[in-house]
This record gives structure tokens, C-alpha cells and sequence, in this order.
């Protein structure tokens, strides 16, 4: 069956290709722009759109919009030319930009999620823009804070927790894409959210640990934008809910102090972003009980399932 289909999409793109010659059209029906099709016995390729995308009547961003896809739906993908992918939909081809199409997985449930663990082994107090074009700067990645009866640096414990996060969310079906997998780096805030932009992540995690001067202080916060936001004040919706979501799930995990969700536009790393964002602060490192309790690999991992949920009720829900 799905041989049959394959030669008859194949049979179109020959036909559409003669038809647009007769006519005069020569985008597509020029040897040299002609796309390359299937061979015969290959599969055809199913995949999913990054984010909301046009579909075109030819392979140029200044042809005629057929369709307007939503972000995850699915398309038959039949031809791959020059970065435009020939697509079938409803028994006709149009073409969407490559860089707007992931490839579907077995195993894997279409959603792929950027994790930040927050600082690294040695901060950069080098100056960089808070937001695309923002004349105020601030430090590129400081140091962050420490456990107070751990000993445990925060870059260290984000990472611990941040690799859990990767396993569950695999475990789940994600696609993951690390910022970091060791503290021996340097990455900027700004660098840290364009792997997130880049990648075209669904949402982008920034694992952090808080403190405080006073030590009683204690709980779990998230933080996004605001909804006037200079950088991305659309993405605020998607960003508090889903810092709304972790941060629910993470508390009924754990069974931690439930804080808030902290709007600011003050967070070099939320405001370079162009996905939907949130820091978790997971826990003070400067209260001695939860600094304690976040060093042990039982409650780490109570935090990345927590987290974890708190992404798939971003997600599907």
C-alpha cells in the first residue's frame, strides 16, 4: 500500500513538473530546481513541524501561502531540495521551508526539550547585553552559590539534577538537547538560549538553586517573563505556563515549600530567548535542611520526575 502511494506522489510531482513547463512556470520545472524524489522502495518520511509555518505553492518564501500548519502537526514528506521540503497534503503538494520540519522517531513522542544547567566551574564576568540590542549588559555566566552544609557548588548540583532531567524526559519519549553535559565550560546566557533557539525547542529548561542571606528561607520558585517584555513579550504566555506547570508538579513531587512564579525581564538568559522559557529554582542551598536534602540522589531525582511532569502538563494539557 504504501508502494502505491509512493509512486502515485511520484507519478504527481512528474506530472505537476510537465504541467508548470507547459505553462511557462520555470521554479520548479527546470532541471537544475527540479527536487529529488523517493527512490522507489525507500520510505516515505514522515515528519512534524517545529513551530507554526507556512506551506507555499512553490519553493520560495515569496510564493503564494497555501496552508498554515500548526506546530507538531504531521506531514508526508515525498522530495528535499535546496532547504524546501515537497510535502503532500489532501492529494496536493506544496513546500515548507526544511528548517521548519523534524524528522519523527519510533519511540519518541515528536517534543524535544533544550535543559540549561545553570553556571558552570568558573563564572565569565565578562559584559554582555541583557536582550537582543539592549544597551545594559550584565556579566556573561556568574559562579552561583553553595550548599551550606553540602559543601556541593550550585553548578555542580544543577548538573546532577539537569542529567536526571535528561534521562526522565528520554525515558518519556523527548528529544533532549543539553546546553551542558560537564562544568568544565564557558557558555554565556546569550549562548545558552540561542542552543535553545536553534534547536527550536518546545520548551527550554534552565535548571538553577537559589540562596538567600537569611537561612530559614526555603521552597521551590520558577521565573519567566513579563508580559511586556522588551525581547519576547509574545512568548510570555507559553513561558508562564509552563513555569506554572513545573512549578505545581515539582511541589507535589517533593513535597517542598510551594514559592511563586517570579515575572522579571532582568534575566539575560529568559530574554535572549525565542522559545517558550523557565528557570527552576529548586531549592535554597542556604537553608541547611534543603541544602541537605537536595545534595541526595533520592530527592534529585524526585526533582527531575517532578519537573518532568510538570513539562508533560505543559505539553499535553
Amino acid at each position: 500500500m504504501k508502494t502505491t502511494k509512493k509512486i502515485m506522489a511520484i507519478l504527481f510531482v512528474c506530472f505537476l513538473s510537465v504541467s508548470m513547463m507547459a505553462c511557462g512556470t520555470s521554479d520548479i520545472a527546470n532541471t537544475d530546481n527540479k527536487a529529488e524524489t523517493l527512490n522507489e522502495g525507500e520510505e516515505e518520511l514522515i515528519m512534524y513541524t517545529t513551530s507554526k509555518v507556512n506551506t507555499r505553492t512553490m519553493p520560495s518564501a515569496d510564493a503564494q501561502i497555501a496552508i498554515t500548519l500548526d506546530p507538531h502537526e504531521t506531514v508526508q514528506v515525498i522530495a528535499e531540495k535546496d532547504g524546501w521540503c515537497s510535502v503532500l497534503i489532501d492529494d496536493h503538494i506544496y513546500y515548507v521551508s526544511s528548517q521548519y520540519l523534524r524528522e519523527k522517531v519510533d519511540g519518541q513522542n515528536g517534543f524535544l526539550i533544550a535543559i540549561d544547567a545553570g553556571h558552570q566551574a568558573h563564572g565569565n564576568y565578562e559584559q554582555e547585553p541583557v536582550g537582543p540590542g539592549a544597551s545594559e549588559t550584565k556579566v556573561k555566566v556568574a559562579g552561583g552559590t553553595s550548599g551550606r552544609t553540602s559543601g556541593l557548588n550550585e553548578y555542580e548540583l544543577n548538573l546532577q539534577v539537569a542529567l536526571k532531567l535528561q534521562t526522565e524526559l528520554e525515558s518519556r519519549g523527548y528529544e533532549v538537547v543539553m546546553v551542558r553535559t560537564t562544568n568544565d565550560v564557558n557558555i554565556s546566557n546569550s549562548e545558552r538560549a540561542a542552543i535553545a533557539n536553534e534547536a527550536g525547542a518546545d520548551a527550554f529548561i534552565r535548571v538553577h538553586a537559589n540562596g538567600s542571606e537569611n537561612t530559614s528561607v526555603n521552597g521551590a520558585m520558577t521565573i519567566c517573563q513579563t508580559p511586556n517584555n522588551p525581547y519576547n513579550a509574545s512568548l510570555y504566555p507559553e513561558s508562564k505556563a509552563l513555569s506554572t506547570a513545573v512549578l505545581d508538579e515539582l511541589v507535589a513531587a517533593t513535597g517542598c515549600n510551594k514559592e511563586y512564579v517570579w515575572e522579571t525581564d532582568t534575566m539575560s538568559g529568559i530574554n535572549w530567548c525565542q522559545v517558550p522559557v523557565t528557570i527552576v529554582e529548586m531549592g535554597y542551598m542556604t537553608n541547611p535542611e534543603e541544602d541537605a536534602l537536595m545534595a541526595t540522589e533520592d530527592y534529585q531525582y524526585k526533582l527531575a520526575t517532578g519537573i518532568a511532569n510538570g513539562i508533560d502538563q505543559y505539553i499535553f494539557h
